[in-house]
């Protein structure tokens, strides 16, 4: 089977669910209750057009490994979803980097702050904890140590959150194409600018005529990171030391299919979103999400397509990742494939609401004089309203939804003492991948003294230093009006509470709309 085309007709799928189709007189003239009626919708049978059929590239999983994968088989239904089940409300998604995050955690944000679900939030805001497990000082603790949610990054660790989290609690995950990825990672964390390549236009290229050429691993907190090696996997729980060990790999990917509940692939995101919603017994509303591309970005090679041998080359430096992908594709499909035709009913249903609750939206920015309207119950969904504020939440990113959620609940944005403040990913790699040791604190950053017969700094890590500090010395000025607060677990912090009567009257709004 040839991957490479495969994945150009997956990409162009995707492409087209996400594509932002904002027509204002479609949205004006379109018959709402005809659309969702359920009669347009029963006694329809689709086929299973090709361009639905699973794509699974060869990989060293054999076909029994397959075939074996542990399938949740979840009730067939033609009714309502929620007739006959409990939404489930416990869950974690690891928010794997660079897989279309920023796409669907504000989806699962949105369910938390529907349900007003006790989530593990990180001290200030984005990671959890990264590359490590999180740290008693690195999360704000409740009262009885009890949580329901967790959608911030941070590496799966089975032990570590099931200590933390119900027993019924569901994981999820999402993943990419492993090559989509790579060049989503290059651009992202600015290898093609880190490592001396000589072609700039397609650093890929050039990379992977040799990738062990190029240093691309390093120490981040004690542990061995690569963002391009399997970086999935890691992100997953899996080792980089392990990279080339595929009989390791084979059973701890197994391992993860029983430990999840479903694992989306970003290729296949609305059936994948409509097989989260049949496993968790969520609404149609809940898996909403905006058409508009949160943070796509251009660059050079973006549609760069590999031959087979720079694939191949690929396939061979990132295996787990590779093995990872397709097993759990194909796991997808089988899943669907339980389902029964209805299931691609479902979907074609679930894109056209999608597309429609966007034009409607995107009438206008403000949307404070939208309408309300009113979408019907149909054979897949309980009929629910539209308004300015369901417009605004499905508009905001899952920081604001996180800022939504804390406000609610009164919990507190801790921040460390700047001393304390771990330095991001972004701007060690450029010490890292230059044999340096990574800066763990911007306490640190300010002790840094260069050492005698060690190379200078280039002019880029003399710069990334000089921003370091001056980040330390904004933290300092902004934190002096704090209040201090101690926890007897986590240890000294500074807090800054939100109160109710400080939100503005459409935040009150959004807040007072949800469960």
């Amino acid at each position: 089977m040839n991957l490479g085309s495969n994945m150009t007709t997956a990409k162009a799928l995707w492409a087209g669910s996400l594509c932002v189709c904002v027509t204002l007189v479609l949205s004006l003239s379109v018959d709402w209750k005809g659309v969702m009626s359920t009669g347009g919708w029963t006694g329809k049978v689709l086929s299973y057009p090709s361009e639905y059929e699973p794509r699974i590239a060869e990989d060293s999983m054999t076909k029994t490994d397959i075939k074996e994968a542990h399938i949740v088989r979840t009730p067939y239904k033609e009714d309502n979803n929620s007739a006959g089940c409990s939404p489930r409300t416990d869950f974690v998604f690891i928010k794997v980097h660079k897989a279309g995050s920023s796409t669907t955690t504000p989806i699962v944000a949105r369910f938390a702050l529907r349900k007003n679900s006790t989530v593990m939030f990180p001290l200030g805001r984005g990671t959890l904890s990264w590359p490590n497990v999180p740290r008693v000082n690195e999360y704000v603790h409740t009262p009885d140590e009890v949580y329901n949610v967790l959608f911030h990054h941070t590496v799966y660790n089975k032990e570590w959150m099931e200590s933390k989290f119900p027993s019924n609690t569901a994981y999820l995950a999402i993943l990419r194409e492993p090559f989509s990825h790579l060049k989503s990672s290059f651009n992202y964390y600015k290898l093609d600018r880190l490592l001396p390549f000589k072609n700039r236009k397609n650093p890929l290229k050039e990379f992977l005529q040799n990738p062990a050429k190029y240093p691309t691993s390093g120490i981040v907190g004690d542990i061995l990171v690569d963002k391009t090696r399997n970086a999935q996997a890691f992100d997953m729980g899996y080792p980089v030391e392990k990279a080339e060990n595929m009989e390791s790999g084979r059973d701890y990917i197994q391992q993860l299919d029983q430990d999840f509940t479903l694992i989306l692939i970003l290729e296949y995101l609305d059936h994948s979103l409509v097989m989260l919603k049949r496993l968790m017994c969520w609404e149609t509303r809940d898996i909403l999400y905006e058409t508009q591309s949160r943070n796509s970005k251009t660059y050079p090679y973006k549609s760069y397509q590999p031959t087979e041998t720079e694939r191949e080359v690929h396939r061979q430096w990132s295996s787990v990742d590779y093995a990872m992908y397709d097993y759990f594709n194909q796991t997808l499909w089988r899943k669907i494939e339980e389902q029964g035709p209805g299931f691609f009913e479902e979907v074609e249903f679930f894109r056209q609401l999608n597309q429609q609750v966007n034009d409607f939206c995107s009438r206008t920015k403000t949307g404070k004089d939208l309408p309300t309207k009113h979408i019907p119950m149909s054979p897949w969904s309980n009929a629910f309203d539209i308004n300015h504020n369901f417009c605004t939440l499905l508009r905001i990113d899952y920081s604001s939804i996180d800022s939504l959620i804390r406000r609610k609940q009164g919990r507190p944005v801790l921040k460390k003492p700047c001393e304390e403040q771990r330095v991001p990913l972004n701007p060690n790699l450029y010490f890292v991948l230059d044999d340096r040791p990574a800066f763990q604190t911007l306490g640190d950053v300010m002790k840094y003294k260069a050492k005698k017969n060690t190379k200078p700094l280039s002019p880029t890590q003399s710069d990334i230093l000089k921003k370091l500090k001056n980040s330390f010395l904004k933290c300092k000025k902004k934190q002096k009006g704090m209040k201090d607060h101690f926890h007897a677990v986590a240890g000294k912090f500074k807090v800054k509470i939100d109160k109710m009567n400080n939100i503005p009257k459409d935040m009150l709004d959004l807040l007072n709309e949800t469960e």
